[in-house]
């Protein structure tokens, strides 16, 4: 019977470093803008411009990206990303990924319950889209969750070319789910850099701890000789 593959997943040498940095300037930034209301003027104007250029098409894209961050949407995304890791890579690590997507995005409500940011006005937008958010401003859950998946995906590719083609597609759905919450006027731009920062130190901060609890999880499992 073949031996368990390792569950631990790539991960940068100075994860925690990394993570709690990064948390550092999230939370930096989003009470910056809190607390220094001139510094959403100039957002506002932003949010304006990007509502401007609407179409019922660009309506339907909007729609459909919010639903990102609903729980079916989530588990089902994470289901279907598990049995794909199964099925090519290995189920613990696939297990792994799940778990860094999922913790990681959460830790985003955390900032956002630090930081209390409301979310921006909308009533002088020229183009409503009927949307109620659920949650507190910054940083954007959306992007947060597309961040977290991509270090999660990375951190299972195997090659560097791989992991360099991820965070390409990944750049580019940051940039669509960046839009679309500012499309909607549900989110000032300073959140989506936010949710993006977040999403990553979320991310790195439960992979980090994933792998400890990993290489504990080999040692335990390897005198077994139980296939997967």
């Amino acid at each position: 019977m073949r031996a368990l593959r390792s569950a631990v997943l790539h991960a940068p040498r100075h994860w925690l470093a990394v993570s709690l940095g990064l948390f550092a300037v999230v939370v930096v930034l989003g009470l910056a803008i809190r607390l220094v209301p001139a510094l959403a003027t100039p957002q506002l104007r932003v949010i304006d411009a990007i509502n401007r250029r609407n179409s019922p098409a660009l309506d339907s894209v909007a729609r459909a990206l919010d639903t990102l961050d609903h729980p079916v949407v989530v588990a089902a995304i994470l289901v279907v990303l598990f049995l794909m890791l199964w099925a090519t890579v290995s189920w613990r690590r696939g297990l792994g990924v799940c778990i860094v997507t999922g913790a990681g995005w959460v830790t985003c409500l955390v900032t956002k319950y630090l930081v209390h940011q409301p979310r921006p006005s909308t009533a002088s937008l020229t183009h409503h889209v009927d949307i109620t958010p659920s949650t507190l401003s910054y940083p954007s859950g959306h992007v947060a969750f597309i961040a977290a998946l991509a270090v999660a995906v990375m951190a299972v590719a195997g090659t560097r070319g791989a992991r360099v083609v991820i965070g390409i597609i990944a750049a580019v759905l940051l940039v669509v789910v960046g839009w679309s919450r500012l499309y909607l006027g549900l989110h000032y731009p300073t959140d989506v850099v936010g949710g993006v920062l977040n999403g990553i130190a979320g991310a790195l901060l439960v992979l980090g701890v994933w792998n400890i609890l990993a290489r504990w999880w080999d040692a335990r499992s390897a005198p077994a000789g139980s296939s997967e």
